[in-house]
């Protein structure tokens, strides 16, 4: 899957934007950490799309500082959206997962790790992941690339756990990840859409798309 994040400031053009989106992706990520504002009731609205709701801490490198974000995402559970994305480092993960458990809620949980740094050892990469998965339903590794060793750790990572992960490298060194990883097991990769984009080193929807048509792989 290609996913295009939405990274406007206000509701209304997030949701505009998103139909756009999703005529040439897969799924949308609601980045909520960009909007100026947001209510119970917008969450409802955004669930209506296929899509992962992130609201992404200010130190796990997002825009959110408005405080507790869990009662967005038990909206999100509750609306049944397809996918949220919450940070390994959130002491609520738990609590989140046993709510959507408890009602019986379509929503897989993305549990989220990311490394504005560096990519660690590949030893620890697994450990992350493994981390994430006793949690959540998902693991998303989220590096920083510096060589080719980097790639060949996250490659080799979204091989080992083929659709269970969310494999990225990110920074320019890292674009190929964005490319490969989901031939080698990655869930999906995030693009950009006319230089919108929310992180280092995301390519372009079409460039992508053309890119796996040469190289003929079929995602």
């Amino acid at each position: 899957m290609i996913a295009l994040p939405v990274v406007e400031r206000k509701v209304k053009d997030s949701l505009r934007v998103a139909e756009e989106y999703l005529k040439v992706a897969d799924i949308v990520e609601f980045r909520l950490d960009y909007l100026e504002e947001v209510s119970l009731e917008d969450i409802g609205k955004f669930c209506k799309f296929n899509s992962i709701i992130t609201i992404r801490p200010t130190w796990e490198g997002g825009y959110w500082d408005k405080g507790e974000r869990v009662e967005l995402f038990k909206k999100a559970i509750e609306e049944n959206a397809k996918f949220i994305d919450v940070e390994l480092r959130e002491e609520k993960n738990k609590e989140l997962v046993e709510f959507r458990n408890r009602i019986g809620s379509k929503t897989k949980v993305i549990i989220s790790y990311h490394n504005f740094e560096e990519t660690p050892s590949f030893e620890k990469l697994c450990e992350v992941v493994e981390n994430s998965l006793k949690v959540g339903d998902i693991a998303k590794i989220a590096t920083m690339v510096k060589d080719k060793e980097d790639v060949l750790k996250i490659l080799n990572l979204a091989n080992k756990y083929r659709g269970r992960i969310i494999a990225i490298g990110m920074g320019e060194k890292g674009r190929l990840t964005r490319i490969l990883a989901p031939y080698f097991g990655s869930i999906l990769t995030f693009a950009s859409y006319k230089g919108k984009s929310s992180a280092p080193g995301q390519i372009e929807i079409e460039e992508l798309k053309e890119i796996w048509r040469k190289l003929r792989i079929t995602i």
